[in-house]
């Protein structure tokens, strides 16, 4: 349904404002994609979220195409150990 803009670099090891930097505009629907998800409500499921830059993106990327209610679910949370 979507589509990258451009090529990025793993966001292994990158910190949150890298990861954000990395995926910044790098997602767009599909313009097939966007005329069916125009106004729907679209669920992002995401299994490990770290900084929410790949979230962040694709949600970025829904609304720009007229996605409607976007909802998120994250199975699990990875945190800095201590």
């Amino acid at each position: 349904m979507g589509k990258r803009l451009r090529r990025t670099a793993p966001q292994d090891g990158l910190g949150a404002e890298a990861r954000f930097a990395n995926l910044g505009e790098a997602l767009a629907l599909t313009p097939r994609h966007g005329e069916r998800l125009r106004g729907r409500a679209v669920i992002l499921i995401d299994d490990v979220m770290t900084s929410g830059a790949t979230l962040w993106s694709a949600t970025h990327a829904l609304r720009l195409g007229g996605a409607g209610p976007i909802y998120v679910l994250v199975m699990a949370r990875a945190t800095k150990a201590a």
